[in-house]
């Protein structure tokens, strides 16, 4: 019913040798046909089930223009491991093919890196900024603050160029010996630090999306399998429209999205009081002179500063900006740039729009439901699970106090499918 309503999605159900439930994925065909629209990175990541049979809600997210969450497609899995992770990529790879374009950003969990690498052999792999330096924090050494810790890594991980690179790392290894050991013996330098990544990430590495999303559905991740997809798709539905509406709302003189619109407006004050000389007119090349004294060398035609600032973001940094009005200046009434020009055109209202152009719609009640007979034939048992020790804390009634006294117990969903079904679906 749900790929009835939302035409060109694309779902699918995996049971195991005696029919019980193993794995599922959803794909929105809204959601397929946005991702055309947004940036080539997207975040994978999982979270815990609360319901007795256990397994774990997986996502996978990419980042809309407006920098706002944008679910591409979601699952349910046993658990994380070496078949599951492919399994799930798999069908994501359905979707959203392979491409040297394609960038990853997970945190470090072993199936992650080996389904990535697996399923997806031209796409590039990084690790989640927050999750990685929580594990270089508990390599520190007594008597360290493991906050400091972590907020130098980050200042390591988000340099722009190499030399800014090797200076905060050379401090951070004086500082922090064994967290820089681990670093150097353990983690691929290019998976973390921004500007060693040779593929285009722009600003996005950590998994924070896919966390705001297990956040979001905390209390939904406690009900069972079919109320859990229809409020999982609700909240899709939900976002979907609030960012069509945003869009529409933006006034038709606006060029690029809010977000990098205010990122402009105050690079262009700091700008206009930078000395700019020209290189190459012909060419577009100026020199910079930053407020530090640093001497930045910027290629308009190319959309680069030696800062990597304008490089790796895709919109202009202060020197670019600096140069255009420069340009800008000399040419007078025969310029035709403008700093819009200089942005990525994943940052324009247009493509934002065009995101959301597809509506993503709800399952409707069963009574109107229209079944195919050999559908109707299908039938999945739920998996077993371990009866877990303990009363819920969430109940507050004296009765349930009972459960604790009960053995830790195997149940078999074979022996008594129908009495367990209502729990699971």
């Amino acid at each position: 019913m749900l790929e009835q309503e939302n035409p060109g999605s694309k779902t699918n159900v995996q049971l195991d040798a005696l029919h019980r439930f193993e794995y599922l994925f959803v794909a929105l065909g809204a959601s397929i046909e946005g991702f055309q629209w947004m940036r080539k990175v997207i975040v994978v990541d999982a979270t815990f089930l609360k319901t007795v049979y256990g397994g774990q809600l997986v996502f996978a997210t990419a980042q809309d223009p407006n920098h706002h969450h944008y679910p591409i497609a979601f699952g349910i899995i046993d658990s994380e491991n070496h078949s599951s992770w492919p399994w799930f990529l798999e069908n994501l790879k359905a979707v959203v093919p392979d491409d040297p374009e394609l960038v990853f950003v997970s945190d470090r969990h072993k199936s992650i890196i080996y389904g990535v690498s697996k399923v997806y052999p031209l796409a590039r792999h990084v690790h989640c900024i927050w999750h990685l330096a929580q594990n270089v924090k508990g390599h520190a050494q007594q008597g360290v603050k493991k906050d400091d810790v972590v907020d130098k890594f980050i200042k390591c991980a988000h340099a722009y160029t190499g030399s800014e690179f090797k200076k905060e790392f050379d401090e951070f290894r004086k500082l922090y010996p064994a967290c820089a050991k681990f670093l150097v013996d353990k983690i691929d330098v290019e998976r973390w630090a921004r500007c060693i990544f040779e593929g285009e990430k722009y600003n996005l590495d950590t998994s924070n999306s896919c966390e705001s999303m297990n956040s979001v559905f905390r209390k939904d991740r406690k009900l069972s399998l079919l109320p859990m997809l229809d409020k999982i798709i609700e909240k899709f539905a939900f976002w979907s429209n609030k960012y069509r509406n945003e869009c529409a709302s933006m006034p038709s003189t606006k060029v690029v999205v809010p977000f990098v619109e205010n990122v402009l407006h105050e690079r262009c004050p700091i700008a206009k009081r930078l000395t700019v000389r020209e290189v190459n007119g012909q060419e577009f090349l100026f020199d910079v002179f930053g407020s530090d004294g640093v001497v930045c060398l910027v290629d308009l035609a190319s959309k680069t500063c030696v800062c990597r600032m304008f490089d790796i973001d895709k919109y202009p940094c202060v020197h670019a900006i600096a140069a255009l009005m420069a340009k800008i200046k000399k040419d007078g009434r025969m310029s035709t740039l403008s700093v819009y020009d200089l942005c990525s055109r994943y940052y324009l209202v247009e493509t934002w729009a065009r995101a959301y152009v597809k509506t993503i719609y709800t399952v409707p009640h069963i009574s109107t439901w229209a079944i195919p007979e050999d559908v109707l034939k299908l039938f999945a048992y739920p998996p077993d699970y371990t009866a877990k020790r303990g009363r819920n804390q969430e109940e507050r009634h004296p009765s349930e106090g009972e459960s604790r006294k009960k053995k830790k117990k195997k149940t078999s969903n074979k022996c008594k499918p129908h009495q367990d079904l209502g729990v699971f679906f």
